[in-house]
């Protein structure tokens, strides 16, 4: 009788501790990963809103400087405004309840002194503009200095935009000036 003589069967599997041992390793690698590549996801929408808020702040600006000078300018503009708004009475002037009554450059110092939400200076929130925040705000500048004065030859315009970030705070603003000449 020939007996056959069978090869060492070995067991090719992982113990328990190499398993473990595995996760591990894994666990922290993907950790490490995540805390790498999350913080670039959420700064990667950054640009987006800014551009957004270079947007929003073009748009206002170029909205004012297509209004005349001063309440007082005339038709045309030309002669210049010689009795022109005291900068103590900037902004709103009576009959004017919203900003689609704005009539003036001046109007629109209303929205100084703290940023407020786009749907309260635009009327409505436009798409895409949740949470951002704007503030507008006009002097006399004259001298052209950045400086008020009581030169009314020209009056500084300047539009800050607030963009969202995240958690409940704000990017620092993007601000624009510009100046319309009393002409």
């Amino acid at each position: 009788m020939c007996v056959s003589e069978r090869a060492p069967v070995s067991n090719q599997g992982f113990t328990l501790i190499e398993i473990i041992v595995g996760m591990v390793i894994s666990a922290i690698s993907l950790t490490m990963l995540y805390s790498l590549i999350y913080p670039q996801i959420v700064r990667s929408v950054e640009p987006m809103l800014q551009i957004r808020a270079a947007e929003l702040g073009q748009a206002m600006v170029e909205e004012i400087l297509a209004k005349p000078y001063d309440e007082n300018s005339p038709t045309g503009g030309v002669p210049p405004c010689s009795s022109c708004t005291v900068a103590a009475d900037f902004g709103v002037d009576s009959g004017e309840s919203t900003r689609a009554d704005f009539d003036d450059v001046d109007d629109f110092h209303h929205y100084c002194g703290s940023p407020q939400a786009v749907d309260q200076i635009a009327g409505v929130t436009p798409s895409g503009f949740d949470n951002f925040r704007m503030e507008v705000c006009v002097i006399y500048d004259g001298n052209y200095d950045a400086v008020a004065d009581a030169n009314q030859n020209a009056k500084r315009i300047t539009v800050s935009v607030y963009a969202p970030t995240r958690g409940s705070g704000f990017a620092p603003p993007i601000r624009f000036s510009a100046y319309r000449g009393n002409f």
